[in-house]
């Protein structure tokens, strides 16, 4: 073993380096080695083991965890130093009856998908968080993203507010900041969730305000210090780049932005008139959009961003301008779940994705075209979803072959220095959190 640990540590920069000169695509495989016995080895890999839970975080290591309860899309962040961050916390009602029904609740109906998150996540932060959630963003404003809402709704103990999604997992763990697009009125949208339930969730951040001393800030495209390390920032080469929000883009340099989008008050004056609506923007155009970055390592997100209606109103494409911003990424989140008319081309092209997971909650993600415009750009790429049901496996046909997984939460471990990673599938049936599956490690490149 002594003996291979050297060759590793002797191969490792020549390993980087065919990584980053592979005309290819897809993710690099790289010999294996869990360090057991003390060893010192090029990387070194927590041990992970098929049937047992997955260990918890390491100083060093980005974990990227998606985290299923087959009612929408939740991304839970520990950075190099222990700062963490919650994209999303899902919580659909969406009915059984539905033309376009929900899958399966994770692990069960009988436990909200709040408090799902919520427990999922109480088991993996790290001690230096001190129990407490930095950073929480709501990418946009829909239920599957934030918790639908309806009057019958639990309410939190303070009275203040109901609990679904974002409201129910805020209220059971102490969070410092809370970022969004901003108020409706910052941007109007065609089709954002109801009124009552905007009410609720500023409701509930109110009364964060006063329980915990949080703050709410709007998501802003082109800056970069807006989500930072917290505990030690000038350690680890980590940087997060706000690359989209309200319409607005990221230039490219600096931290300034633009925008394609009609001015505000012609925006405002399409919301007053009904035959106008359709100019404007969907909901899912105006989500937050990010740009991680960790070493080598990159990672691309950008909640349900979309570019249908284009044709008529080229404002409504989105992924167009991003794609202008971005260059390869180790891993993406699938926009919008992956269903139609979203991972564009153009945006696949310039990231190139070695691996994609995709938040599958709904017996149409994800889409037929979709994951062919993935493959056509990534012939290699690994893709994982969390929750694909039998009748979409069977119009999926002739690419299930080239699926990792196709149910269960997903991780993300990159090593200390951002040059290596793998991906656990952990069994969502119950709250064990049990390994099911091991890729990797890979190299970055």
């Amino acid at each position: 073993m002594k003996k291979i640990s050297i060759l590793l540590t002797l191969l490792f920069p020549i390993l980087l380096a065919s990584c980053r000169e592979d005309s290819g695509n897809g993710p690099v495989q790289l010999p294996h080695t869990d360090g057991s016995g003390g060893e010192e080895t090029a990387f070194v890999l927590n041990k992970v083991t098929i049937g047992d839970p997955l260990p918890a975080w390491q100083e060093g290591c980005l974990d990227i965890h998606s985290i299923n309860s087959g009612r929408g899309e939740c991304f839970f962040y520990i950075l190099p130093d222990g700062t963490t961050m919650l994209i999303d916390a899902a919580g659909s009602l969406l009915s059984k009856t539905d033309e376009k029904p929900p899958t399966d609740a994770k692990p069960s109906d009988s436990i909200t998908s709040g408090q799902v998150i919520t427990d999922y996540i109480r088991k993996y932060l790290p001690e230096v968080a001190e129990g407490r959630i930095n950073y929480m963003m709501v990418s946009h404003f829909h239920g599957d993203h934030m918790g639908s809402y309806k009057s019958s709704l639990p309410s939190h103990t303070s009275g203040k507010f109901l609990k679904t999604g974002i409201t129910e997992v805020g209220g059971n763990i102490p969070f410092d900041v809370i970022l969004d697009r901003g108020t409706l009125d910052d941007l109007p949208s065609s089709d954002p969730t109801s009124a009552t339930a905007m009410t609720n969730y500023y409701n509930f951040i109110n009364w964060a305000k006063s329980a915990y001393g949080a703050v709410s800030e709007r998501f802003t495209a082109g800056r970069n210090d807006q989500i930072v390390l917290l505990h030690e920032k000038d350690k680890y080469d980590f940087e997060v780049r706000n690359l989209a929000a309200n319409g607005y883009t990221w230039t490219g340099s600096g931290n300034g932005s633009l925008t394609a989008m009609p001015a505000l008050s012609t925006l405002q004056g399409y919301k007053a008139v009904a035959s106008d609506d359709a100019r404007l923007p969907y909901e899912n155009t105006l989500s937050c959009v990010l740009h991680l970055s960790y070493g080598m390592f990159d990672w691309f997100t950008g909640g349900d961003i979309q570019y249908n209606g284009r044709s008529n109103y080229p404002y409504k494409d989105i992924e167009a301008p991003i794609a202008k911003v971005v260059g390869h990424v180790e891993g993406m989140k699938a926009c919008h779940h992956g269903t139609a008319n979203t991972n564009s081309d153009t945006l696949l092209g310039a990231l190139t994705p070695d691996f994609m997971i995709v938040g599958v909650w709904r017996n149409v993600q994800p889409n037929l075209a979709t994951i062919g415009r993935v493959f056509s750009a990534s012939a290699n790429c690994k893709v994982f979803t969390t929750n694909m049901t039998d009748d979409n496996k069977v119009t999926l046909a002739s690419y299930m072959s080239r699926f990792q997984e196709t149910s269960g939460h997903v991780v993300v471990r990159v090593q200390p220095e951002g040059r290596i990673y793998s991906i656990y599938t952990l069994d969502d049936t119950d709250q064990q959190y049990r390994v099911k599956g091991i890729f990797g490690p890979y190299a970055c490149r």
